[in-house]
């Protein structure tokens, strides 16, 4: 069965002040009305305007939607491709984080695809290729404009929904760093441990491979070396940039080996108990690296390492796991991320969603196999 080892292609723009030559990106591509997807927040601090202002400049029609929500629910997806059809547009660009590219890659989706976009759940529902969208980030953390996933919210269920959009991914990348220059700390934080998650995991699934392998060390690295900068000091674009170029390579990582149970994790409780994903995902990270480290010891090494532990050869699988734990606690917690415990969830409700983590899409490609024991046994130790 034919198998290819990496793919990717998208066309990039990475560096300061591109996000200038969005009219250029247009023109290239051959579109002529674009269709703007963005949230309240990017319009209120001006960023959507730093991109509509180009527009506008070089005589671009456009339709604005500035009605995207945190976890966009299927009805807003809806109801934002339902004005995209009906306004002539012919392409979509996403401005924001991973909520407003979601939403636009759900767009992107039902633009040539019939039917609601949580049909395209099942990987059975025949997706056609779905082409015309252009990316914007304006945080450094999903990686979602250059990943294959579009994560949509059941509002009946309050249940993340992950899509495989393989046929409806970014066509064109602006990596702009000076877009990012506003985001606070805090999601400077949260967003940017979320690139090391997506890196570790991608590194360690049952899909991951040589070539992988090179580029999730380099993000994982560069994460440790230059999060900590960004988040001490937000007006350093060299790091900003890092940050944003190593966000979509960690994307490229999920859409070439996916995540496993510490997204898994990260997904269940986050949606159960409002927690922002790049915090659930710091908060799974430990308990995660500890039970893959005896599937994968000299991976976890290799983690450990990144992250400033020092090891002497003689460790066994479970002492690597609890050495590179430990390493990340240390990191993740002096970049000041709060405590789980502020959330007031209670460990009894937490091992209570073990059988959703098992369930959860990313859990079958973790090095182990994760039963419902396994899972109660993470969560008791995220939660403990």
């Amino acid at each position: 069965m034919l198998s290819y080892t990496l793919m990717q292609r998208a066309k990039i723009i990475a560096a300061p002040g591109s996000v200038s030559q969005i009219a250029e990106v247009l023109k290239d591509a051959g579109y002529g009305k674009p269709f703007v997807v963005f949230d309240q927040g990017v319009k209120a601090c001006g960023i959507a305007d730093k991109v509509l202002d180009v527009l506008r400049a070089n005589g671009i029609g456009f339709v604005e939607y500035s009605d995207v929500v945190p976890d966009p629910p299927c009805t807003v997806v809806e109801a934002a491709a339902d004005l995209c059809k009906s306004s002539g547009c012919d392409c979509v660009i996403a401005i924001g984080g991973g909520s407003s590219i979601d939403t636009a890659k759900g767009v992107t989706v039902l633009r040539f695809n019939p039917g609601k976009i949580l049909d395209y759940a099942d990987p059975a529902s025949n997706m056609v290729y779905s082409p015309g969208l252009i990316s914007i980030p304006t945080t450094a953390g999903t990686g979602s404009e250059l990943s294959n996933g579009i994560i949509i919210t059941n509002p009946e269920t309050q249940v993340k929904v992950p899509i495989v959009g393989d046929k409806a991914m970014s066509e064109y990348i602006i990596l702009d760093p000076e877009l990012t220059l506003g985001m606070p700390p805090g999601l400077t934080m949260m967003t940017g441990l979320d690139v090391f998650s997506h890196a570790m995991e991608a590194y360690t699934t049952v899909l991951s491979g040589p070539m992988s392998d090179i580029i999730c060390e380099k993000v994982m690295q560069d994460v440790v070396e230059y999060l900590p900068r960004v988040v001490k000091d937000g007006s350093d674009i060299e790091s900003r940039q890092r940050m944003l170029d190593c966000a979509s390579l960690g994307g490229w990582m999920l859409f070439n080996c996916c995540a496993h149970v510490g997204h898994s994790l990260a997904h269940v409780i986050g949606a159960k108990f409002h927690i922002p994903h790049g915090a659930a995902c710091a908060y799974a990270c430990p308990a995660t690296i500890e039970y893959i480290a005896t599937a994968v010891p000299e991976k976890m090494r290799k983690v450990g390492t990144i992250l400033g532990a020092e090891f002497d050869g003689t460790e066994t699988p479970e002492e690597i796991g609890r050495k590179a734990a430990a390493a990340y606690v240390a990191f993740r917690d002096g970049l000041n991320i709060k405590p789980l415990s502020d959330f007031g969830i209670s460990k009894e409700d937490a091992v209570a969603l073990a059988k959703d983590i098992t369930t959860e899409c990313f859990a079958p490609l973790t090095p182990r196999k994760v039963t419902e024991e396994d899972a109660k046994m993470l969560l008791e130790k995220i939660f403990s």
